[in-house]
């Protein structure tokens, strides 16, 4: 079997972030043997190098497969049940080589189990998309975040605004220090010894905001800060109906009743720093629980539903010979269905479940479109599925069966401009025709005479 996506520069497994590496595969050239030396002993024997998958179960860990060539992209899985797993944590300097999963890949037993496991915990592993948490994170545990309790809220606004103050005043007494020695300095002589005596006066007004009290008292405010935060550990943070968000205590909360597993409500807090955005967690022991229920409808067109068969041949390449059934037969209550049924075994884009249980009035937008593959060309029909809401809306990324690549919706105008993928000839498209949906059968498309 040959690997089909496209290849891309290696890099040490140090340089990569836990959800770059996440469900994908990786290929171990020859040459990097030496650096799993200490595990030789449990690794299976290679002729050449490995086929690897990186996969988080709690921590990043790494399951080898089985062989590959990284000249020829040939690989072959391992005839046994047994694999050999490590966590990433312990190979830092491996060159890996990255490659996304496709539907051929996804058979294997190993990484069906894993990517269903994961589809398993949907809600917490919705919130591993949110970067603005990554600098909260247990680098070792992504799930495991880093919270705060706060003991005394009023106090710290007091604090804050005090430095924001202090800050001012400061800022404002070394403005004009500086305007006055850069006017001092360009004076003539006869002014000069007035202009530096203002000078003067301005560099002893910043010492006095330095010595006021009541804009610096004789505290730290750090200090102090610290001392009204408590910080705790939380895992498997969840979104909860209400716009709220929720997570397991990983010990006691200490003058409560809440014990190490219980749920706490949890209240993300976004900053602005510099070119970036963090987001800090805020444990409130005194608020309610929210549920995590998930009501969505089937989103009413504005327009009528279409359906349309395209048949497509290529006349160079008579192996090429394809129909696709494309749009939506009304309401369509079957593969609604099928998305719902998705939905609850966690087989949706995680980002998606955010808005589904935090926001109201959501809606499913579906049908059966036409995507071509950015990498390898291959034509193939897939659910296009939008998540909409009052206020936006959000779709599922398409990737390819074939090589695992990205993948774009062709629009329904340029359908009959596309080449063959194979030869990239131009296609022959027939008549257009139209279907329905058998109520008879699942999955049977009728044409209609």
């Amino acid at each position: 079997m040959k690997l089909e996506a496209k290849r891309i520069k290696r890099h040490m497994v140090r340089t990569y972030e836990f959800w770059q590496m996440n469900l994908r595969i990786l290929v171990i050239a020859e040459d990097q043997k030496k650096v799993l030396e200490d595990f030789e002993d449990k690794l299976p024997a290679s002729d050449s190098g490995y086929l690897a998958f990186a996969y988080l179960d709690n921590e990043l860990r790494i399951a080898f497969l089985g062989t590959s060539d990284d000249e020829t992209d040939e690989y072959e899985f391992f005839d046994t049940k047994e694999i050999f797993t490590i966590p990433a944590s312990a190979v830092p300097t491996l060159l890996v080589r990255l490659v996304k999963l496709n539907a051929e890949l996804a058979e294997n037993a190993f990484i069906q189990q894993a990517i269903q496991e994961q589809a398993n915990k949907a809600l917490p592993m919705s919130t591993l998309t949110i970067r603005a948490l990554d600098s909260s994170r247990d680098p070792e545990i992504p799930t495991r975040l880093r919270a705060f309790r706060i003991e005394d809220e009023k106090k710290i606004q007091e604090l804050i605004e005090l430095d924001a103050m202090r800050q001012a005043a400061l800022e404002e007494a070394e403005e004009k220090a500086a305007a006055a020695a850069k006017k001092a300095k360009k004076a003539k002589k006869r002014n000069r010894e007035e202009l530096e005596e203002a000078a003067e006066a301005a560099e002893d007004e910043i010492e006095e905001v330095y010595e006021d009290e009541s804009l610096m008292p004789e505290i730290n405010i750090a200090d102090e800060l610290a001392k009204s935060l408590e910080t705790l550990w939380v895992y498997d943070l969840t979104p909860a109906n209400n716009g709220a968000w929720r997570a397991n205590l990983e010990a006691n909360l200490k003058g409560s009743k809440l014990k190490a597993n219980d749920l706490v409500h949890i209240e993300l807090r976004f900053v602005e720093r510099e070119d970036d955005e963090i987001a800090l967690v805020f444990v409130d022991p005194e608020a309610e629980v929210e549920d995590i229920k998930i009501e969505v409808s089937s989103h009413v067109a504005t327009r009528l539903p279409w359906r349309k068969a395209y048949e497509l041949e290529c006349l160079e390449n008579h192996d090429f010979h394809e129909t696709y059934y494309l749009g939506r037969n009304g309401e369509d209550s079957k593969l609604f269905n099928k998305i719902v049924a998705d939905i609850r075994h966690g087989r949706l884009d995680p980002a998606m479940y955010l808005d589904m249980v935090q926001k109201e009035d959501v809606s499913l937008d579906f049908s059966r479109e036409l995507y071509r593959c950015r990498h390898c060309g291959d034509l193939h029909v897939t659910r296009r599925l939008r998540l909409v809401t009052p206020e936006s809306t959000m779709s599922e990324p398409y990737y390819c069966p074939k090589c695992g690549e990205r993948s774009s919706q062709v629009k329904r105008v340029h359908i009959a401009s596309l080449n063959c993928p194979v030869c990239h000839r131009p296609l022959d498209m027939k008549p257009e025709k139209v279907w329905y949906a058998s109520d008879e059968e699942d999955d049977s498309i009728l044409l209609e005479e």
